[in-house]
């Protein structure tokens, strides 16, 4: 009786077995994890940009001088005047105010006091005002112009509210908002693109997607069910991509139209 505990003949020796990472089930359940985590990750950042915190954006969109120094005029006097006062430094300041959160801002969180917008030089007056709240029924904020400031609200703001306003200084503006809103933070700065984390993510989600189907049909073949399950993940990565953009593209063209609704100009009394 052959002794089976014995070495075996070289002839009869068992193949070695193929690394792990060679395998095609390997390779079959990481494309499956990495299309699930991106699918989990695009929806997370999409609540989150679409969902953020009550915050308000306000920043000057533009600061044009009226009159600068005319050096063809050969010692002559060039005077800005304003129902025959004299303007010493006018500007024409354009300001901008975008809500941008999951919850509209109540009135109340102004509590009971206006917004200021301070622009650190005399107010003559409000040359032109726009606003959009997103829905019809919402009337536009009080706004009155007080010294070298407006005063904005207390008013409800919507969750996509934008308004711009224009104004005549007599000096160099030196902006700044002025006032605490509660839960709303007040940030001196542009609003950001709403798009910008939601197409980041259905990038990076598409690219590695693509990355992984390289990798399958250089180990495992091009026919192989690893491969295949890896492109038709692919194929509903940039599905899912393009169809986010478009709608999320809509949605923000909609919100965000700024269309002009009525113009008034005051004057300092």
């Amino acid at each position: 009786m052959a002794c089976l505990d014995g070495p075996m003949p070289l002839g009869q020796q068992l193949p070695a077995e193929d690394p792990w990472y060679a395998s095609g089930t390997f390779w079959a359940i990481v494309a499956v994890v990495v299309a699930v985590v991106a699918i989990i990750v695009g929806a997370w950042a999409a609540f989150r940009s679409a969902r953020p915190r009550r915050v308000l954006y306000v920043w000057v969109d533009s600061a044009v001088p009226l009159m600068n120094t005319a050096r063809g005029l050969h010692g002559q006097r060039l005077a800005v005047t304003l129902d025959d006062q004299e303007l010493t430094a006018p500007y024409v300041v354009a300001v901008e105010v975008v809500s941008r959160g999951a919850l509209d801002i109540a009135a109340a969180a102004f509590g009971g006091r206006p917004l200021e917008l301070e622009f650190g030089a005399p107010v003559l007056g409000m040359l032109e005002w726009q606003a959009d709240a997103g829905r019809a029924a919402v009337r536009p904020p009080e706004v009155e112009v007080t010294g070298t400031a407006l005063h904005l609200g207390p008013s409800l703001l919507t969750r996509r509210h934008r308004l711009r306003y224009t104004v005549l200084l007599d000096g160099e503006p030196d902006f700044r908002p002025v006032g605490d809103l509660v839960d709303v933070t007040v940030r001196q700065e542009r609003a950001p693109q709403a798009l910008t984390t939601v197409r980041l993510t259905a990038t990076l989600a598409g690219l590695a997607g693509v990355i992984i189907s390289i990798i399958l049909m250089a180990t495992t073949g091009k026919d192989s069910p690893a491969t295949q399950m890896a492109a038709l993940s692919v194929v509903v990565l940039l599905g899912t991509d393009v169809t986010a953009n478009a709608v999320m593209r809509k949605q923000y063209r909609a919100a965000y139209p700024l269309r002009r609704t009525t113009t008034k100009t005051k004057r300092r009394s």
